[in-house]
């Protein structure tokens, strides 16, 4: 995937300007604002050929375990360098979570909440590469379970793009909630609570991709023409894939819902992409203070792709000029100034954290409470 930016968020450059005066006379000279132009055409075929290519990831995957096959990958998550963590459905919609190993000694992990726990030996010696596919074949601990996997070598790396955040509905007489959720949250906290390394933010951290716009799209189906309200209420570490992540965010304007950060949630990068999108954009502070910036729930940064950093590339550039777009769609006049802002605020390794300042000059936050 030549334009695929893993952890691609908001981006954003610095303003060149320049003025000078003379000694006998004032005069005064022109400032240039070097700025992307918000000109990129977003449309129907392109968002449906992003779905159609990122689709063939979800199907790369086959589980066979206790008597059923797995086929279909609801949500992913990569969890490091050689773990990552899938959630697989089978004709029913009956689901597993499955934590694969890629180092040589590796020892994957079966898990279903109060049902499934088994891990299974899925390291050089188990393995067997054919044509494009590997193929495991093991036996499960502690029940003993026939277990075969077999994954498409030049897809499994890909599997992250889809997302690992679930979309939940709760419908009122005259709104419907929808919230956001880690669907690994079980298996995280099953597995990882006890790393010291890890922190509670990091036992809810859920990305974006084709399954966010997906589970969108089928809400909007569903309750169409009816006031929504896209809460933010696990954190949000951004969007593995931006170019889907900019057409969620047009979906969540072209039909009008509001966003909120709730109390128990932030958004960060391709988060704060989707924050923006809402009509209204709401903060529910965590804690009760006056610098909002101190509960670290509305973040920037720059991004970046393989070496380059997005100061590198022209303004030109595809990249720019569809984030310029976006922006300005979501932020009218100010959209773009927030774009550049983005960039300077943080290294794409980086973090920044709102404050009240900048929301205020780039009208990002409608209105924050605390209760």
């Amino acid at each position: 995937m030549k334009h695929y930016k893993q952890w691609l968020f908001a981006a954003s450059l610095s303003i060149i300007a320049g003025c000078n005066s003379g000694s006998s006379s004032s005069e005064t000279k022109t400032v240039t604002r070097v700025k992307p132009a918000a000109d990129y055409n977003f449309n129907d075929e392109e968002i449906a050929k992003l779905v159609n290519d990122r689709e063939q990831y979800r199907n790369s995957l086959d589980l066979s375990f206790d008597g059923t096959i797995y086929h279909h990958v609801k949500f992913a998550q990569q969890m490091s360098d050689e773990l990552m963590v899938v959630k697989l459905a089978d004709n029913y919609d009956h689901d597993i979570d499955l934590m694969i190993d890629f180092s040589d000694d590796a020892r994957c992990i079966i898990y279903k909440k109060d049902k499934y726990k088994e891990v299974f030996d899925c390291g050089e010696f188990n393995k067997s590469i054919t044509g494009d596919s590997t193929f495991i074949q093991s036996t499960s601990i502690p029940h003993m379970n026939n277990v075969m996997l077999t994954y498409e070598n030049d897809k499994i790396e890909y599997l992250p793009v889809i997302g690992s955040t679930l979309l939940t509905v709760e419908y009122y007489s005259d709104q419907i909630d929808i919230l956001t959720s880690f669907v690994f949250k079980d298996f995280y906290n099953e597995f990882l609570k006890d790393n010291q390394d890890i922190t509670e933010r990091d036992l809810n951290r859920s990305s974006l991709g084709l399954t966010t716009y997906q589970q969108l799209s089928n809400i909007v189906q569903d309750y169409y023409g009816q006031n929504m309200l896209l809460k933010f209420d696990n954190h949000i570490g951004g969007s593995m894939d931006d170019d889907i992540n900019m057409y969620t965010g047009l979906m969540i304007r072209n039909n009008h819902m509001g966003t909120m950060v709730t109390r128990n949630g932030s958004v960060f990068s391709g988060g704060t992409d989707l924050f923006t999108a809402g009509e209204e954009r709401i903060l529910e502070l965590a804690q009760p203070v006056t610098n909002i910036e101190l509960t670290k729930q509305v973040g920037v940064h720059s991004w970046a792709e393989d070496d380059k950093t997005a100061k590198e590339f022209p303004f030109t550039d595809l990249s720019h000029r569809k984030q310029a777009t976006y922006f300005a769609k979501m932020l009218g006049n100010k959209g773009v100034d927030f774009y550049l802002y983005t960039l300077d605020s943080a290294p794409a390794s980086g973090e920044h954290w709102v404050t009240n300042d900048e929301s205020a000059k780039y009208g990002l936050i409608s209105g924050s409470y605390y209760e």
